[in-house]
């Protein structure tokens, strides 16, 4: 599985995003929840399909759309979700704290995406 961290540059413009939030992935009673998780459950489903959709694009995976987002059970206490895209292919998305997004799926191949060796000579032009 491919996995990469993602910080949240839209946080700012998560701030400002109303509508109605998808409920399901709610801290367990007692726990502080992370500001990020209400940021986006606050946010329409619109802009829920877009902050994923950069995180997913962000990660080196491709997904022309996301069809379809639900709400997983809490993974270790954090908030997380499965975007489906257009394609068919589920992305599991994790919120770390601090805003930081954990995103898994299929490992993809393509001009997009190079597979570097560790410890390998660079490339000579």
């Amino acid at each position: 599985m491919r996995t990469i961290w993602l910080t949240l540059a839209g946080a700012a413009m998560l701030t400002g995003c109303g509508g109605s939030g998808g409920g399901g992935n709610k801290a367990a009673p007692g726990a502080t929840p992370d500001p990020m998780e209400a940021k986006i459950d606050a946010l329409n489903d619109n802009m829920r399909k877009l902050t994923f959709f950069r995180a997913i694009y962000d990660a080196g995976y491709t997904c022309k759309e996301i069809v379809k987002v639900d709400t997983l059970p809490r993974d270790e206490g954090k908030a997380s979700w499965r975007a489906t895209c257009d394609d068919g292919l589920d992305y599991v998305i994790t919120l770390q704290p601090g805003g930081v997004f954990f995103v898994s799926g299929v490992p993809q191949t393509g001009p997009r995406f190079k597979t570097v060796k560790p410890n390998a000579p660079p490339p000579v032009p």
